[in-house]
């Protein structure tokens, strides 16, 4: 969550400039139209998603209503990030997976409301060596029992790569440990718990070179290149939201969440 100071005077006057990873144009880059909107987000940047979003969007709201062309940024942060930099207006609009967070931003004021987008799907991954000894089942605190009595009896083949980033895939992640009654991000250092702070992409690869099991968004998976996917193993895959009553990884709801200030400005 956010903790900084909010003054929605000071965000309008002084809006704090964080340089897009990309800027999406639709139809009109060579005429280099101006930014007019922010967007923060991770994952649905990385995969490409953002983009079909993005240039699907310029396009059709230059042609339905005539307006001039513009451009959409793409600030790319976590979950976590997502929600300091709507506070301090460095953004418009912010894509996130946390219900309670966002209800709690809309008290804060620094959020005007919460818009329900799309659903998202998580996987458990893993090495094809499978040194776990992982059996399917369709209940992932029982895959993650699983991967920790692995642990216990060949710490130096078993290990689990979290992002440690306080991003909505390591809320979730955490949720599932937690719920088995572990913690092994509490040590020190733990032979299990391997923490990697970065953004998906990055993560899901390092898992694949290193043999460590992961959560990971469909997206992402399907988006990597294809040595990635080919040297792991899903052992929880799901296909249809109803899922998400039995197995809580399976899917989250994604919400975009809009500054005040963005509304103010339009």
């Amino acid at each position: 969550m956010a903790s900084v100071h909010f003054s929605p005077d000071d965000a309008r006057n002084h809006p704090p400039y964080i340089e897009p990873e990309l800027v999406y144009y639709g139809s009109y880059k060579e005429d280099n139209p101006p930014i007019r909107l922010r967007i923060a987000t991770g994952g649905a940047g990385q995969s490409g998603f953002l983009r079909a979003l993005a240039d699907g969007f310029i396009d059709d709201h230059v042609k339905e209503t005539g307006c001039n062309p513009f451009a959409i940024a793409w600030i790319k942060c976590d979950t976590a990030g997502s929600f300091n930099n709507l506070a301090s207006g460095a953004v418009d609009l912010s894509i996130t997976y946390l219900p309670a967070a966002e209800a709690i931003a809309m008290q804060q004021g620094f959020t005007d409301r919460s818009v329900y987008a799309w659903r998202d799907h998580f996987m458990l991954v893993g090495p094809t060596s499978n040194p776990a000894k992982l059996e399917p089942s369709t209940n992932v605190f029982d895959l993650f029992g699983q991967l920790f009595r692995g642990a216990v009896e060949n710490p130096t083949a078993v290990r689990f790569l979290s992002r440690y980033d306080k991003s909505a895939t390591n809320v979730k992640e955490e949720f599932i440990w937690t719920s088995i009654g572990q913690a092994p991000w509490a040590y020190p250092y733990s032979d299990l718990y391997h923490r990697y702070n970065s953004f998906p992409f990055q993560a899901l690869e390092a898992a694949a070179k290193l043999g460590e099991y992961t959560v990971v968004d469909r997206g992402t998976w399907y988006s990597v290149d294809e040595w990635i996917r080919d040297s792991m193993t899903v052992f929880v895959r799901v296909t249809h939201p109803l899922y998400f009553a039995l197995l809580p990884l399976a899917a989250n709801p994604k919400f975009i969440i809009l500054s005040p200030t963005y509304l103010f400005n339009q």
